[in-house]
Order: C-alpha cells, then sequence, then structure tokens
C-alpha cells in the first residue's frame, strides 16, 4: 500500500519494548507460498489453537531487522496464542524493503508488496481464513487482500488511488500512529497521511472527535470517521511502540 512505502520507510514500525515472547508454537519458514518476485521470505506463526476461519496478520520488521526479531520483539504471537490468528513475518533478505520503488507501490508491479499479498493469500487459502480479517500496511496497494492497517511512525502525502488504478472497490480502516519527537518522519506527515487517507475514503479533514489521553497518558487519537484515525504521541520519538491490544481491536480480530 502507499502504506507499505511508508512503513518501510521507516521500518521499525513493529517495535516495541516488551520483553521476549515465549510462545507455545513456533516459528516456520513456508518456501513454496506462490508468485514470489522479491525473493522475500515467508515465516509463519500458527498458534496451538487457531479459531475456525481466523484472522491473518502481516508483521513487516524493521530495515536493519529480521522476521526473527520482528517475531520476538512484537505482542502479535502472543496475541495469536490468545486470539487464534496467524501471524505472517515477511522477511527482506537485504534487510531494508524496497519501500519507494515503483514495483512496490504499484498493485501487481512485481516488487516485495506483491511477494507480501501473496504471502496472505497462501495463509487465507490454506487455512481456510477470514478474508474479511487480514491486515497490514499494504491496503493502498492491495486494498482487495488487506482490509485494515495500523500504521507506526511513517507517512506520505502520495496519491493512494494511484497505486492500484482503476480500483473501484472498498479501502480498508485505516489507523496512523505518529511521535511529536520523531525526527526521521517529520510531524508534518501525520496530518498529510490522514488527508490523503481521508481523500480516498471520503472524509474531511476535521476531526469528528479528538479524545485526550488515548489510548496512552498525554497521546490524543483523533477520528476522522469510522475508517480513519491517527493517534499523536506526545513526546515520543521514532518508533512509536506497537500497542498489540490496541491494534487487535482495529483489526476486529477480538470478535
Amino acid at each position: 500500500m502507499l502504506l507499505f512505502g511508508l512503513i518501510a520507510a521507516a521500518l521499525l514500525c513493529g517495535m516495541s519494548n516488551t520483553a521476549a515472547l515465549t510462545p507455545r508454537a513456533t516459528l516456520k519458514q513456508v518456501t513454496d507460498f506462490g508468485y514470489n518476485p522479491a525473493n522475500i521470505r515467508m515465516y509463519i506463526y500458527v498458534p496451538d489453537a487457531v479459531v475456525t476461519s481466523p484472522g491473518v496478520v502481516v508483521s513487516l520488521h524493521g530495515a536493519s531487522g529480521n522476521a526473527e526479531q520482528q517475531f520476538q520483539s512484537t505482542p502479535y504471537a502472543s496475541l495469536a496464542e490468545q486470539y487464534g490468528f496467524i501471524a505472517i513475518y515477511p522477511e527482506s533478505p537485504q534487510g531494508a524493503w524496497d519501500a519507494t520503488s515503483d514495483k512496490s507501490l504499484v498493485h501487481d508491479g512485481g516488487g516485495a508488496s506483491q511477494s507480501v499479498a501473496n504471502m496472505a493469500k497462501y495463509v487465507v487459502n490454506t487455512y481456510k481464513a477470514d478474508a474479511s480479517k487480514v491486515v497490514n500496511t499494504l491496503a493502498g496497494t492491495y486494498p482487495d487482500v488487506f482490509k485494515a492497517a495500523v500504521i507506526y511512525s511513517a507517512g506520505s502525502s502520495s496519491n493512494i488511488r494511484d497505486m492500484y488504478a482503476g480500483y473501484t472497490g472498498t479501502y480498508p480502516k485505516i489507523q496512523l500512529y505518529l511521535g511529536s519527537e520523531d525526527t526521521i518522519i517529520g510531524s508534518d506527515s501525520f496530518n498529510e497521511t490522514l488527508a490523503a487517507w481521508a481523500s480516498v475514503l471520503g472524509y474531511d479533514t476535521m476531526p469528528d472527535q479528538v479524545l485526550a489521553d488515548t489510548p496512552v497518558s498525554d497521546w490524543t487519537k483523533y477520528v476522522l470517521g469510522s475508517k480513519l484515525q491517527g493517534i499523536w504521541a506526545e513526546g515520543v520519538g521514532h518508533p512509536v511502540p506497537t500497542q498489540g491490544n490496541e491494534d487487535i481491536k482495529w483489526w476486529g480480530i477480538m470478535n
């Protein structure tokens, strides 16, 4: 999605300060998940108790990270045990993602975003997952695959519709986090990114609600509509720590 480019631009996006996970299942590599134009490695975490028609969460590692690091440093594996969804951890062999290339910022363009989208399709087909609960950051380039996104410490004012020219279907729910002290992305990108998505989703840029101290003390949530929220993390740098339980609520996986 545009959001693939956005998240990857900073891509410490999924990191958090949580302790190392002690999941019961293990992270496993899948080597044949379909067309893989960018030669991205696929790792998957399937909890011991998968619910019927599970959701699917795709978690991208940082620019200098890998799948194992993302698995250990984010709460999604332990949340998968709790809620029975499946987690995918793609791994870019070169570390950094091709975040700004035409290949990844265009639907079926032959970049890493297409490889990651095909991982999600593989899981949906293999595990009879709920296609309405496939979530990640690729919602601009692949709105037909990913139904909701949480974007940490990234932003853009790009034309999202250009990423999938001719697409007439619905676009996903978007939730954006950015820290006020983020000097890598820059504070201006908060409003710019929300404005870009508001245009696509049919909202104006005046928030319907402004919720102080939400979901963390000194953070502010701006609600622009039922499918678009921005969370301004006052005093936080780059990246904003992952809010796993909030993510699960936004994605609808708790239901």
